[in-house]
């Protein structure tokens, strides 16, 4: 009986994960990170999805801009007869339709009479729109709630000169700031006033107000207008069907359609002759047709209007676009019928309840591995279904319920299945001193815990050292003898680390990689690590001295090996496979450690460091001596690096070695102040003091003769790009 009831007990716990699953992600569904982040999901799919084709579209953009603002005469606000003249124009010119997206809810400030003529000419035509609005404000009266709505209108002269309907142009932005749907208008005092758009296609398609649905919030799912079928995102709005970024519609500046030859502009003024960019036989915009039979939007695009919206192509701040643009997506999306539809909200919580439930007996029934395998693959799929759909059907789907659904899910089903594998399983104590170091393996103990894979960012100085030439001694040698040597040689050498707190890292063949100030903590691990090296310098002359009593052949007792050192970040841990792995570093200033051991034969010398090495060693003693090699870029590296040799300990210096390293670092400073003759004085004299065939002198030589027949740039800043490792 134990099992049965052990067996459904743990059923139910898979149907609590997967409901718990549901109802958590449901509910964060509503939280506004989650809403904002499904909004830019949308505008991502527009961003895929990629500019639409207007070529044919009726909408003409008319910009109040900072453009028009420097040519006319009047800075803005302007004289309203600027506007007179534009309606003039325009209706010369053909519009079938012009709409005015700035509320003149203020007198001209100059001359009423202005107000008059802008009037006239509305009447006149009778095919302009003027803006306005209607605010809803709340106020507190008797601890309730009072509506009270403040409408924005036209002054009444415009208002009663012009025969047609105020249109209202608030737009309504989604949480986020940006706008994506567009309201039908609003019903205020018994009548009903529609959005600019919409007032826009009726008096362009001559529809009566008979024929156009009143503004109620009702389940029918689309909205009458005319013979336009408008789907509904909500009661009392659709979707923006945006077919584009900013400039997709024609934009014109003001000031291009009122410069008739009856009107100077700036420009004009101060050239001394007519351009007339709206009446010129040749160029205007009267000859080209630009707005016969065209519907002409006017708004503005100036900064100082601040009438600006971020919407999908144009949502990150500044990239917001001028509000007009607004109206005219609004307008073709009408137009065309190119609607955007809503997946159904039942669906999704029915694809984020199979997904919960799917997770849960994957994991349980078969592995963990095969439930995170599932949840990867339903979320790439619900990802690529969501722009499937819309590409192919305009239809927004909302991913984040069922995102959530799958990551809820997972993770507890994931700690559930830890917390039985903790609960099975006795803890387990490997031989970790077979993969890691001592003094990790006393750490580990001490603080209870197992060693995991991972690593952690220390600063410390990387250490590597090979033996020079070492493919030939396998040549000369039988391999027991090969392995007697080397064992001596890396005894020998690794006993120094360690003495100098260093941690052996591994062994490659005859190579030593260590580090020092890892795993435990070493203030002065630079200086170590340098008084490391000269110290296996000098325990290996002293190994040749031995080899040499003992009957080696010469190449043995000539054995030599090159050391490079690097200070700096490092990553050091457990690095490896989940069942064995070592404690070890990566990272690139220890790449740099092993540019500085190979690079050092290109100076012909056996200890090199960087100048970081260099400067955090001299902070605790100056036991080193150093001199400057070179300013260089290694092969694989972008940028340069001061690299130096350790010459020795102080007690090992002679008096010859001092005077050569003195001449030699005159010279340096001459060639990098790019006085040839002089460095390569310096040099040659240094190169008789040297204690190698191959030496810095020597190089600097061949180098400093080479940029005296080819100099180089005055600004050089003494950089050499080593060419190989």
């Amino acid at each position: 009986m134990a099992k049965p009831r052990k067996k459904s007990l743990r059923i139910a716990i898979l149907f609590a994960i997967a409901a718990g699953g549901f109802i958590l992600s449901f509910l964060l569904m509503f939280l506004r990170p989650v809403q904002n982040l499904q909004l830019k999901h949308t505008d991502q799919l527009f961003e895929y999805r990629g500019p639409l084709d207007v070529s044919d579209s009726p909408i003409v953009l008319v910009a109040i801009s900072q453009q028009a603002d420097d040519e006319i005469p009047h800075k803005y606000p302007w004289p309203t007869d600027i506007y007179a003249r534009l309606v003039h124009n325009l209706n010369k010119a053909g519009a079938k339709v012009i709409a005015f997206d700035v509320i003149f809810d203020n007198p001209d400030d100059e001359n009423p009479k202005n107000d008059t003529l802008f009037a006239e000419a509305m009447q006149k035509y009778g095919n302009v729109l003027l803006a306005g609005d209607i605010q809803r404000l709340e106020r507190t009266v008797s601890n309730t709630y009072a509506d009270n709505y403040s409408p924005m209108f036209p002054t009444p002269v415009l208002n009663n000169g012009n025969p047609n309907r105020v249109a209202l142009v608030q737009v309504h932005p989604d949480l986020d700031g940006a706008v994506r749907t567009y309201r039908f208008g609003q019903h205020y005092l018994e009548k009903n006033y529609y959005r600019l758009g919409l007032e826009i296609i009726r008096q362009y398609g001559d529809i009566s107000y008979a024929s156009v649905d009143p503004i109620e919030l009702n389940s029918n799912p689309y909205f009458q207008l005319g013979p336009y079928r408008i789907l509904k995102d909500r009661p009392n709005s659709f979707f923006i069907n945006y077919y584009g970024p900013e400039g997709t519609f024609p934009e014109i500046s003001l000031e291009e359609v009122i410069d008739d030859s009856s009107y100077t502009t700036v420009f004009e003024s101060e050239l001394g002759t007519d351009v007339n960019t709206f009446d010129d036989p040749i160029i205007g915009h009267l000859s080209q047709e630009t707005f016969k039979d065209k519907i002409v939007i006017v708004g503005a695009t100036m900064p100082l209007l601040k009438d600006f919206y971020a919407t999908p192509f144009a949502n990150q701040g500044n990239n917001a676009r001028p509000g007009y643009q607004v109206h005219a997506h609004a307008i073709q999306t009408i137009l065309d019928g190119n609607y955007i539809s809503r997946f159904s909200g039942w669906y999704t919580l029915l694809i984020m309840f199979l997904f919960c439930f799917l997770i849960a007996m994957i994991t349980h029934f078969l592995t963990a591995n095969w439930g995170i395998i599932f949840s990867i693959l339903a979320g790439s799929g619900i990802y690529s279904l969501s722009f499937w759909a819309f590409l192919n059907y305009n239809t927004i789907m909302v991913i984040t319920g069922p995102l959530l659904a799958i990551i809820i899910t997972q993770i507890g089903m994931v700690s559930y299945e830890y917390y039985l594998e903790l609960k099975e399983k006795r803890r387990i104590k490997g031989m970790f001193s077979s993969y890691v170091s001592p003094e990790l393996v006393n750490q580990m103990v001490e603080s209870g815990e197992e060693p995991q894979l991972g690593g952690e960012e220390t600063y410390m100085t990387a250490f590597f050292s090979d033996i020079v030439s070492f493919s030939t001694f396998s040549e000369q040698l039988e391999a027991k003898e090969l392995v007697k040597l080397i064992n001596e040689y890396l005894t020998a050498m690794t006993n120094i680390l360690n003495d100098r707190g260093g941690t052996l890292d591994k062994y490659i063949g005859d190579a030593i990689v260590s580090f020092f100030g890892s795993p435990v903590y070493l203030a002065d691990h630079a200086y170590q690590a340098c008084v490391a090296s000269q110290l296996m310098h000098r325990e290996l002359y002293e190994l040749r001295k031995k080899w040499e009593k003992d009957g080696w052949p010469d190449i043995v007792v000539n054995m030599q090996h090159r050391i490079g050192m690097n200070t700096g970040n490092m990553v050091t841990g457990n690095m490896g496979s989940a069942r064995r792995f070592n404690y070890t570093m990566m990272g690139d200033n220890v790449n740099l450690a092993a540019r500085c051991e190979s690079g050092a034969k290109q100076y012909g010398v056996f200890t090199m460091v960087t100048e970081s090495t260099k400067q955090e060693a001299q902070k605790y003693g100056d036991e080193c001596v150093f001199r400057l090699l070179d300013n260089i870029v290694v092969k694989g590296k972008t940028k340069p690096v001061k690299v130096y040799e350790i010459v020795g300990l102080q007690d090992d210096i002679s008096e010859q070695t001092q005077e050569c390293i003195a001449l030699y670092e005159e010279g340096m400073e001459h060639y990098f102040t790019q006085n040839w003759d002089t460095a390569l004085q310096k040099f040659h004299a240094s190169k008789k003091l040297e204690r190698y065939e191959i030496n810095p002198s020597g190089i600097f030589i061949e180098r400093t003769e080479l940029m005296k027949s080819d100099p180089p740039e005055k600004d050089w800043n003494g950089v050499f790009i080593m060419k190989s490792k």
